[in-house]
């Protein structure tokens, strides 16, 4: 009853705040509305739907990227606050809190990700509702690896301004990973070595087939095979593990 308890405590501190549900919601909403469906391209056909769901996808990954890394990094800075002491005097158990905030973690993740699909089916985006789920799901899933990203950085920062920090880099490596908006030909070749880059590709994945727009004037389309993506996402998930474990054996030697 009292993990119970926590798990909707912890949840509504996460969530229920001004700041949180700007970047959680309303900002990849926004983002949908203003690059897709007030767009004059958001018409056009994409194999079985139109650019519009194009750009959903791709908010949705942002706002699924931005969940993870705000829930990972809060955690970190309320253990390094000491808020973890003070929870270890109570009856819960380490398991219990864990699973709070792996839970945490998952909601935080999956609500930008409902949130712009559920205002898509309102709007203008055209996609068959199975390929919706299931890059959905996808974006979820993959986005996962920027918990571990989201840690890396509190451990780094060390401070509240972490998830801050954290957060704006995203919008940086989300321009340069197709993520916002589609990148001139000549700069495809070094978008493929971004982290957002695998995690957008693959939740489109199951809508584009890997055809992914770009500005060139004279190629508008290049296809991108799903190894690029896959590989892309797991090379940076063990980086991202691997910074989030030598920082944490740093912290704990001092």
């Amino acid at each position: 009853m009292q993990s119970l308890s926590f798990l909707f405590y912890d949840l509504k501190h996460s969530l229920f705040n001004i700041s949180t549900l700007f970047y959680l919601i309303i900002m990849p909403a926004g983002f949908y509305l203003l690059f897709g469906v007030m767009q004059d391209y958001g018409s056009a056909p994409f194999r079985d739907g139109n650019a519009t769901a194009y750009v959903m996808i791709g908010m949705a990954v942002y706002g699924a990227v931005t969940g993870a890394v705000s829930s990972s990094g809060t955690a970190v800075i309320e253990i390094e606050s000491g808020w973890g002491r003070q929870l270890a005097l109570t009856p819960m158990s380490r398991s219990a809190l864990l699973a709070s905030k792996v839970l945490n973690a998952l909601v935080t993740t999956a609500l930008p990700v409902i949130a712009v699909n559920i205002i898509a089916l309102f709007t203008t985006a055209e996609i068959p509702p199975a390929q919706q789920m299931l890059s959905a799901l996808i974006a979820i899933a993959a986005s996962s690896i920027f918990v571990f990203y989201g840690i890396a950085v509190a451990r780094l920062v060390k401070s509240a301004r972490a998830v801050s920090v954290a957060s704006g880099l995203v919008v940086f490596l989300a321009f340069f990973g197709t993520t916002f908006s589609p990148l001139p030909l000549s700069l495809m070749d070094y978008a493929r070595f971004t982290p957002m880059y695998g995690v957008t590709q693959l939740a489109r994945y199951p809508f584009t087939a890997g055809d992914t727009i770009t500005t060139d004037a004279v190629q508008r389309m290049v296809t991108e095979p799903l190894h690029y993506a896959l590989i892309n996402v797991a090379a940076w998930g063990i980086i991202f593990i691997g910074a989030s474990i030598l920082l944490r054996k740093r912290s704990l030697a001092r």
